[in-house]
């Protein structure tokens, strides 16, 4: 990934930290039957998603290949925009799911499919292309899951009975990283939903809610700001009604997202049921008073779409490399917790020229050393908790690392 020698690091300063990191933009979207229910409203998807500028977009019920191309083309690929690509769309029974992803920051390595009783869920797991990801092949990558469990009280057992077939497939998946689990999940409550805990634990796998809000969603009033269903208290387009009073969209994450894991952060306080001003409790999207958390022409697009709301969030990630030259070939560089210092261990002697310089993602210098000690390490004990990264200038070579 992209290496960034200290002198350079020094000339830009604060502006380093684009070099440093990068943002994804995530959502999860019901799209109510697309385009089974009137393909027309592409133009409405259109408004949302130029707005929105995900990089990974998550769908379900999707109702036909045609309609994923449709999207691709006439939602995302548009107004000069062309970086945006999908995964191969997968027929299964009901409806479908899709992911979409900015292609200009990631790729698709590969695609499953995981059965269950009602309808599939899909794993995609994308990688992040850094700018020397074809010299280092070091890389970033992403689990995602899209599903849509069982709807309607009185099926919480078949909700759950999904849950598990997921929650086991992931158990089975090697160097599982950075998961991603988004979709319409019909939870009424985590306090009724066996489900709830089944994701949350389910089969040793720890899987997080971005914002921890547990509790009876359903008819709730204290969830306003966080309900997802239903943007109508009017019947039309197929859309269940009765306003907003559910929370029944997610986007689940795993927990290395809480801290740079694995090169990757949920950036705190960007989760949103998209557009939701907490205001409309059960009352239509476009009801009075009028929403001002994103543009009239969004809200309307919203309500017209359907009956959900898209949940959104942000990922930062790390975009520095942990790749060791062919210089530094047989060394051994890490951070260990126990004695808080970088450690060293080495075939043969570093150069004497030459200083280790340690940055944080704002570019700023925060600690520089003319040598190593005794021990063949540098002591970090005294910085702050965070991510920081390690400059070596006799080789141009940087290594991110997490103090905590």
């Amino acid at each position: 990934m992209k290496k960034i020698s200290l002198p350079l690091l020094l000339l830009l300063g604060i502006q380093a930290e684009a070099q440093l990191t990068d943002t994804l933009k995530v959502m999860s979207y019901n799209l109510l039957n697309f385009p089974s229910v009137d393909p027309e409203r592409i133009d409405t998807l259109k408004g949302i998603l130029t707005y929105a500028k995900p990089d990974i977009l998550m769908v379900c019920e999707l109702t036909s290949a045609v309609g994923g191309d449709d999207i691709l083309f006439n939602a995302l690929n548009v107004d000069g925009e062309t970086n945006y690509d999908m995964a191969v769309f997968s027929d299964g029974p009901d409806t479908d799911n899709m992911v979409y992803f900015n292609s200009a920051k990631l790729g698709l390595k590969e695609q499953n499919v995981i059965t269950t009783a009602l309808r599939d869920i899909n794993e995609y797991v994308l990688y992040y292309k850094s700018t020397d990801l074809a010299t280092t092949t070091d890389t970033t990558f992403f689990y995602i899951y899209v599903c849509h469990l069982k709807a309607s009280t009185g099926f919480e057992a078949e909700r759950n009975g999904e849950a598990q077939l997921l929650k086991a497939y992931m158990a089975g998946r090697a160097n599982l990283q950075n998961v991603l689990i988004g979709g319409d999940f019909n939870f009424y409550g985590s306090d009724t939903e066996p489900a709830w805990n089944t994701i949350l634990t389910g089969s040793a796998v720890t899987i997080v809610d971005p914002i921890n809000s547990p509790g009876h969603w359903n008819s709730n009033s204290s969830f306003a700001a966080i309900h997802t269903q239903s943007t109508r208290t009017a019947s039309f387009g197929g859309g269940s009604t009765g306003g907003m009073d559910d929370r029944f969209d997610f986007i689940f994450m795993s927990p290395d997202l809480n801290s740079y894991g694995n090169d990757a952060k949920y950036v705190t306080g960007t989760y949103k049921a998209f557009g939701q001003d907490g205001l409309h409790y059960n009352a239509a999207f476009i009801d009075a008073p009028t929403n001002t958390t994103v543009p009239l022409s969004v809200v309307n697009n919203l309500y017209h779409m359907s009956d959900h709301l898209p949940v959104f969030m942000k990922i930062a990630i790390n975009t520095v490399s942990n790749s060791i030259p062919e210089i530094l070939a047989g060394m051994k560089i890490w951070y260990s917790k126990d004695s808080q210092k970088i450690i060293f261990t080495f075939e043969n002697p570093l150069p004497q020229t030459g200083s280790f310089t340690i940055v944080d993602l704002s570019g700023k210098v925060v600690k520089s050393y003319a040598q190593l000690d005794e021990g063949n390490a540098l002591n970090v004990a005294d910085l702050d908790s965070g991510m920081y990264i390690l400059q070596m200038e006799q080789f141009e070579y940087s290594m991110k690392f997490v103090k905590e």
